[in-house]
């Protein structure tokens, strides 16, 4: 009879067991998928972020413009006013405007480019094997497009103008990947801030193709 009860309590502990092993692999589970969010893709619109393009994308594109010779270049880009459009309509408005402009970008690609929303209303957009004289032919048209194109923010049209950054580089044997991500991220974000300082609807290029 112990021998018996002694079995049905062995087999309870392992059904303990085995139920706890299974919760602890759902949370795993759960961890893993936020983690893949947050290294990933931003929530509010479904494209990739900053920490995959700075991790991932962008040196794994230098590694491959050093090796095959091609230039590279970025646009980083911003709607102009969001900071008035956010006191007006609140966030929730705010953030309707950040999605439809991700939308309209997607659908303005050209082929082989990449599109980032790198941090609240910053995007990027990757062109492989694009110079710094293309790379600005794009700026303007992307501008051109987006002024004859109505938004709508809690069912107010709109019209909106974009400020940009402009960061190309040669293709080059020298630099270490890592540095040269950094240098891509620090001329873009100096770019484009200049360009909003100097009143928006604008794009600044950065004149260093070496570094």
């Amino acid at each position: 009879m112990a021998e018996e009860m002694t079995g049905v309590g062995n087999v309870g502990e392992l059904e303990a067991e085995i139920a706890r092993l299974k919760e602890e692999n759902s949370r795993l589970k759960a961890s893993n998928r936020r983690w893949m969010r947050i290294a990933g893709t931003e929530d509010l619109t479904g494209l990739p972020n900053k920490v995959y393009f700075s991790t991932a994308l962008l040196p794994q594109l230098i590694s491959s413009a050093n090796a095959e010779g091609h230039p590279l270049a970025c646009i980083m880009l911003a709607p102009d006013g969001l900071g008035e459009i956010n006191q007006k309509f609140g966030r929730k408005g705010g953030d309707q405007l950040i999605k439809a402009v991700a939308e309209f970008m997607k659908q303005n690609l050209d082929k082989g480019e990449r599109l980032v929303h790198s941090d609240g209303s910053n995007f990027i957009i990757v062109m492989p094997k694009t110079d710094r004289d293309r790379a600005k032919r794009r700026s303007l048209t992307l501008r051109a497009k987006i002024v004859s194109q109505r938004f709508e923010v809690e069912r107010n049209p709109m019209s909106l103008t974009l400020s940009m950054g402009i960061v190309s580089r040669v293709a080059s044997a020298e630099g270490e990947v890592k540095d040269v991500t950094d240098g891509f991220l620090r001329k873009l974000a100096v770019a484009l801030d200049e360009a909003k300082q100097q009143g928006g609807d604008r794009s600044i290029e950065d004149a260093d193709s070496h570094f």
